[in-house]
């Protein structure tokens, strides 16, 4: 069966389709030959909606370069179930960076219209994707969240039939996951990795559970067209992945495909300036390189041998 790569972008106008998706293409690339994985000539595609939302694309002169080769954008790994801390650093950063009436008020959603503000000044494009904000696409004037939803299900469709992996960055997480709850064409996902992912946070959460006319206290499932894993990686300094443990959150589907969750360093610089939500960042860690390698090579993601790999190489810099 032949494998695919497919990945989704997040929130924000972009570059053209093009050039956004030779930049991830080129990002993955690297990555592998970072890691000194084997060179494959893999099927790419990027699904691209920022022109849903967004007519005039960014000028690709104005975008975020690829960066050099030789520069370490990879720090040591912890896995969160080693980090029995992390809610409180998680916490002690975000009241720092937010304001502690935007954690303990706004998240929580003790106060709607407070969340509802902090949405409108920090993810627009989320805030017209849950609103009835119309939009003209093919022709015709459809939610914005409808004619999202159908790009990626339309590309999802175009591939039915190989293994698929799925790289969904930020905004794209919520795209991937509403796409598959509601999926009608049963296409199956081999591998979902989720970048950034804001699924964790209260106010996607409570839109979530709304449209599945649950409760808040009922924890939400895997997809079952999600067939063998899902990671979701994320940086404790990332902005928008402000729950860093969807497996708590989300409960394994019919196939047993629980969520693996991997707390990651997001050390990309844009003038050096640190943004650990980067795209570019998340393609360029050891961790995204292994899942991508292990998916390509059939071989299983083998923590165990990311460890001795790891020591290996440890040892070798010595």
């Amino acid at each position: 069966m032949s494998k695919i790569i497919i990945g989704i972008h997040g929130l924000g106008n972009k570059p053209p389709k093009q050039n956004l998706s030779d930049l991830w293409q080129k990002n993955i690339i690297w990555c592998l030959e970072k890691y000194n994985y084997s060179k494959f000539n893999f099927d790419f595609e990027l699904v691209y909606w920022a022109d849903i939302l967004h007519p005039v694309p960014l000028n690709p002169e104005d975008y975020v370069p690829i960066l050099d080769k030789n520069e370490s954008l990879s720090g040591k790994t912890q896995f969160l179930s080693e980090l029995p801390e992390l809610r409180i650093k998680a916490k002690e950063y975000l009241e720092k960076f937010y304001g502690k009436i935007l954690v303990n008020e706004v998240l929580s959603l003790k106060y709607p219209s407070f969340t509802d503000l902090f949405i409108h000044l920090n993810m627009r494009d989320l805030e017209k994707y849950y609103s009835s904000f119309y939009v003209i696409n093919d022709g015709l004037k459809r939610l914005a969240k409808d004619a999202i939803i159908d790009r990626l299900s339309g590309m999802l469709s175009k591939h039915k039939g190989k293994e698929i992996l799925l790289i969904s960055h930020s905004m794209g997480s919520i795209i991937s996951h509403d796409t598959l709850i509601n999926d009608s064409t049963h296409v199956h996902i081999d591998t979902l990795v989720t970048l950034g992912s804001p699924l964790g946070q209260k106010y996607v959460l409570n839109k979530l559970l709304d449209d599945q006319k649950n409760n808040i206290v009922n924890k939400l499932r895997v997809p079952e067209n999600v067939k063998r894993n899902w990671y979701n990686l994320s940086d404790l300094e990332d902005q928008v992945a402000l729950n860093h443990l969807l497996s708590e959150i989300y409960v394994p589907n019919s196939k047993k495909v629980k969520i693996k969750d991997m707390l990651v360093q997001n050390n990309f610089l844009n003038n050096g300036v640190r943004n650990p939500h980067s795209v570019y960042g998340y393609l360029r860690t050891q961790e995204i390189a292994e899942i991508i390698n292990s998916f390509l090579s059939a071989k299983k993601f083998n923590l165990l041998g990311w460890f001795n790999f790891t020591r290996k190489n440890k040892l070798l810099s010595l």
